[in-house]
């Protein structure tokens, strides 16, 4: 899996590429541990290339949003394609995230 780090106006886009399942949200927590640790006021993860997330992506997810309110940033998703925007509403979750349609309204959400 590929991911990439843009920042953007004091926020910090996190873009992986492929499947996130049990070996690849172990990798994203590892990219996004330093983030959460840093300057940021704000992150953002693109799922726009994500066609697939299981229940380890997903908790990695939560993770990164609970270390988010602790820290008082903000986070939030964005580019859901059908498949990964089902799975988070089957869980509920989509009542705890900020989801937005694209990286540019998850801006200034």
């Amino acid at each position: 899996m590929n991911i990439t780090i843009e920042i953007v106006q004091n926020s910090t886009i996190v873009s992986p590429e492929g499947d996130i399942d049990t070996m690849q949200s172990t990798k994203l927590r590892e990219v996004l541990k330093p983030i959460l640790s840093s300057d940021t006021n704000k992150l953002i993860v693109d799922l726009s290339a994500v066609k697939y997330m299981d229940s380890s992506g997903i908790a990695t997810l939560i993770e990164a949003l609970q270390i988010c309110k602790q820290a008082d940033k903000s986070f939030g998703i964005c580019g859901l394609n059908e498949g990964v925007r089902s799975i988070i509403e089957l869980a509920r979750l989509d009542t705890i995230f900020v989801i937005s349609p694209s990286r540019e309204e998850a801006l200034i959400a």
